[in-house]
């Protein structure tokens, strides 16, 4: 007879025999996670977090703070609550040595009928912050992903990035017509910000114009037309009519070309953007005086602005959109050690005194997805990474793990 306890070095899957028996009660895990209430310090009333709950299950992995001796009294009752035979109780923290419960049919489901084939997606991940366990568990005196973006040496740039982030000042000092397409986390923002950041610190003549429009839905020409007014003339009166401030654009935009300055339309937010807007911002993106262009333009948005300016989908914008060039940001993928390397050494930290080798594969694995037709998409984007990370490093602490393995992010 194995017991948890004797096999908890074990690297496979080792499922309790407990499993089985809420299996046939009904009971889910986060229910009998919640059952569970947790008595030690910093943790005392709370119930046990589920991925706490999935390492006993399935690991015979005990949390750090509740002694397992308190988290079996508490299950037993909790059996005993739904008059399951005591011999069945003797017998719960034992290894289920046929775990038929992998194999089982799903609930609802009966013999000879088949389940609806579930698409496998990536499960958003609740957003956390790191836990005062977690820093004191692993030595970390800050959270190396909040706030944490000082300066031009704090920005991660692989290749990829590196070169948007030219491809965005080029533009904005040179002229151009240029949207960075990515999806959410993916660094966008932090790239608009280096940008600001780079143009201010090297006391460029680049006039930067960023309409501030919360809904970019609702954007017009007009309002286009007031936010360049704006911020090359604050308080200057701006026409009513259209045609008027048109007229008062461009010639704003070329005393402020003949002093000296280039001037770069900035729009954040831009899939939601309107095509008619859109098939606008070639009118202003031809101003010019002579031979030269009076203001480039540099959008920003979702994946959802890339298939806007896909001449196939919207082929009444073709004009704009064959002057449009489209820098897409990848996941992190292959980079993704080096990013983490940036941000834990700005806390003081090496990756490797926290993270098993296995681990970034793991990570890999849970932010891939599988699409229609067999695709594989992946989701390492930075801001994903960073929520990923974070509840790795709360799960381990909390179960007492010395670092983080590909054990750890396989519950999460």
């Amino acid at each position: 007879m194995r017991t948890a306890t004797a096999l908890k070095q074990e690297a496979h899957y080792m499922p309790l025999k407990l499993k089985g028996v809420l299996a046939r009660l009904g009971i889910r895990q986060n229910e009998w996670a919640n059952s569970i209430k947790q008595e030690g310090r910093g943790v005392e009333g709370k119930p046990l977090s589920l991925s706490a709950a999935t390492q006993i299950m399935n690991w015979g992995t005990w949390p750090k703070l509740t002694s397992a001796d308190s988290i079996k009294r508490q299950t037993e009752e909790l059996l005993r609550r739904h008059d399951v035979d005591e011999l069945d109780i003797a017998h719960i923290w034992e290894i289920e040595d046929d775990d038929h419960t992998r194999n089982a049919h799903p609930l609802n489901v009966h013999l000879g009928q088949k389940a609806a084939r579930l698409q496998p997606v990536i499960e958003p991940l609740e957003i956390e912050m790191l836990s005062s366990n977690a820093k004191k568990h692993f030595g970390i005196f800050r959270d190396p992903f909040i706030d944490d973006v000082h300066g031009p040496e704090d920005v991660f740039l692989s290749a990829d990035q590196r070169y948007i982030r030219e491809a965005m000042f080029s533009t904005a000092k040179y002229g151009g017509f240029l949207a960075v397409v990515g999806e959410s986390g993916a660094g966008k923002t932090v790239l608009r910000r280096d940008l600001i950041d780079r143009v201010q610190r090297d006391s460029q003549l680049i006039v930067l114009i960023q309409p501030r429009l919360i809904d970019k839905g609702t954007m017009t020409a007009g309002g286009i037309c007031e936010a360049i007014i704006d911020d090359l003339r604050p308080g200057e009166k701006v026409p009513r009519s259209l045609e008027a401030k048109a007229r008062k654009v461009e010639k704003l935009l070329n005393d402020s070309s003949r002093a000296g300055n280039v001037h770069s339309l900035l729009i954040e937010e831009a899939h939601d953007l309107s095509v008619q807007t859109l098939k606008f911002l070639k009118r202003f993106w031809e101003l010019e005086d002579g031979f030269k262009k009076l203001l480039s333009i540099i959008l920003v948005g979702q994946p959802e602005l890339k298939t806007k300016l896909d001449e196939r989908t919207n082929y009444e914008a073709r004009e704009v959109i064959r002057r449009c060039e489209v820098a897409e940001l990848v996941p992190l993928d292959r980079n993704m050690e080096e990013y983490l390397t940036l941000k834990f050494k700005r806390i003081g930290k090496k990756p490797d005194e926290l993270f098993d080798k296995d681990a970034y594969d793991a990570m890999r694995t849970r932010l891939t997805r599988q699409k229609a037709g067999g695709k594989s998409v992946s989701m390492v984007y930075p801001l994903v990474v960073n929520n990923l990370v974070t509840s790795a490093l709360n799960l381990a602490a909390e179960i007492g793990a010395a670092k983080v393995g590909a054990d750890v992010i396989k519950e999460l």
